[in-house]
């Protein structure tokens, strides 16, 4: 039988990659969606992990949660396919071994443009300061 050669990767996780992953709704235990999430800091063994969404702009006035919503200018540069925003008050810590185990190589979707995950970064320290 002819072995065939396979690929492992092992992801060296950066800040601003973008990777899709199966995130739980806070407001229904139990359920989840595949959405893409955004690396904003490490902490020795801990990924903070920002959920990013594309289906909902802000409301116009806005609601409450709208004015958490940060926005990704150049998304599409970011390899995402839609106009995307950050969820500001939707900050995750999760074990860095936990996510390497369950992201794949097709859940790579890209790294943010550099002035965009500045801009991300301080709005999330703004939110998060209080």
């Amino acid at each position: 039988m002819k072995r065939e050669n396979t690929k492992i990767l092992t992801f060296n996780f950066s800040l601003g990659e973008i990777f899709w992953s199966d995130v739980e709704y806070e407001d229904i235990p139990g359920e989840s969606k595949i959405r893409p999430v955004i690396i904003v800091g490490e902490l020795e063994n801990i990924l903070l992990i920002l959920v990013a969404t594309s289906s909902q702009s802000p409301d116009d006035p806005p609601k409450h949660h709208d004015l958490y919503k940060i926005p990704i200018p150049n998304w599409r540069k970011s390899g995402l396919t839609k106009p995307s925003w950050g969820l500001g008050l939707r900050l995750l810590e999760v074990n860095k071994e936990d996510f390497r185990k369950n992201i794949k190589d097709k859940d790579f979707i890209g790294k943010m443009y550099e002035l965009d995950f500045q801009y991300l970064v301080h709005q999330i320290e703004l939110i998060h300061e209080n």
